[in-house]
């Protein structure tokens, strides 16, 4: 009798060890499905001239003032780092910033590497901005989580809106 309960018991452990590792093993087969890249495109018109919004974008250490999630900004030999509200350090190094046209490199402690780019327009008296976010995320899990939990063209709407706010002050 105890062996046949020690079997069972035994059974039971080599099944759900099974059944775990083949749900692991089907999330990563997931992750891997999913592309690495992700994009978020987002454009407004923002009331000022060019130069006034290169100005604001470029006084990165003024940004945790005016951008939610970010806890500070510090510069560095290459560019900046930003910490996150949830402590993610996310390094920029500022490829091209000019009153058309600005680029941005990141690598982020998360695990995730990316540009920013943003095109700026004369239109009328004000200026129409175009942002795109590039994100490479290379672990399948991080994919996963990054769709669950991360829209980039949320985030590319919720910047220029923090930004135009700011730069019409």
């Amino acid at each position: 009798m105890e062996q046949m309960i020690m079997g069972g018991t035994m059974r039971y452990l080599i099944w759900t060890a099974l059944c775990l590792i083949g749900a692991v093993g089907g999330v990563v087969l997931v992750g891997m499905a999913l592309p690495a890249a992700r994009e978020g495109r987002a454009e407004t018109v923002i009331d000022a001239p060019p130069a006034r919004i290169l100005a604001v974008i470029a006084d990165v250490e003024a940004q945790a003032s005016w951008r939610e999630g970010i806890a500070q900004v510090t510069r560095n030999a290459e560019g900046w780092v930003e910490v996150t509200a949830r402590g993610e350090e996310i390094r920029f190094v500022a490829e091209k910033m000019t009153e058309a046209l600005i680029r941005l490199r990141f690598v982020s402690d998360a695990g995730y590497t990316g540009s920013w780019e943003a095109v700026m327009t004369p239109e009328g008296s004000g200026t129409r901005i175009t942002v795109v976010e590039r994100a490479e995320v290379p672990s399948p899990i991080g994919r996963i989580l990054a769709r669950l939990f991360f829209d980039p063209e949320a985030f590319a709407t919720t910047y220029l809106a923090a930004l135009k706010a700011r730069v019409e002050d």
